[in-house]
């Protein structure tokens, strides 16, 4: 019975040695921690984000500002689908790609109305940067893909630009064949590749 007080009490003398449970968490880490399942996916709800000035937050915390807002309505108005991408900015990236016919780096004229009409808009709007991301399908070598692709965003870029859109707004990056939306072995799947990719960065201020 000796031996069991004395075990009892060594370990009671123990507990009394632990930090308060404030210290183990870092102070203030339950405020902080992830409120949601979507917070709990995307890991940098632990980045704190700079609030703007008439902003709304999003689920990600990113500032929501008058440049989203507008970029929002024109896209709902014209029918454009498009998604919010997470991360600590406002990225937007639209469902609908410019498409092009087999190993040209012309805009298809399906896609022309549109991307006018865009670049119509972006020119009044200073807040958002635009970044195009060119693609092509495997028809080819790759060599010839990698340089299509990037011919590609290139000629997106200068629609844009001949819109008015400031050309320090426009990002490019050519994918070759390397990120394909489609199959391959089908001609839909091929149309479905050769494509533009847009998306818009939209400024916290």
């Amino acid at each position: 019975m000796k031996y069991i007080l004395l075990a009892l009490a060594s370990l009671l003398v123990g507990c009394g040695t632990l930090p308060p449970d404030s210290m183990l968490l870092g102070g203030d880490m339950l405020d902080t921690a992830p409120k949601s399942s979507q917070e709990l996916r995307h890991p940098e709800w632990g980045n704190a984000t700079t609030p703007a000035r008439a902003s709304v937050k999003g689920s990600m915390g990113q500032s929501r500002t008058n440049s989203y807002h507008s970029l929002q309505s024109f896209l709902v108005k014209n029918g454009v689908d498009y998604e919010v991408l997470p991360g600590n900015h406002v990225m937007v990236k639209l469902k609908d790609t410019i498409k092009f016919n087999t190993g040209s780096a012309n805009v298809a004229p399906e896609s022309s109305y549109w991307l006018d009409m865009m670049g119509r808009y972006l020119a009044s709007e200073p807040g958002i940067d635009i970044v195009i991301d060119g693609h092509t399908d495997n028809t080819g070598g790759q060599k010839l893909n990698d340089n299509l692709s990037i011919k590609r965003a290139q000629a997106v870029k200068q629609t844009l630009v001949s819109n008015n859109v400031s050309m320090n707004a426009i990002f490019t990056r050519g994918y070759g064949e390397y990120v394909p939306a489609c199959t391959n072995k089908t001609t839909a799947g091929k149309a479905c590749n050769r494509r533009v990719e847009v998306l818009f960065i939209v400024s916290n201020n």
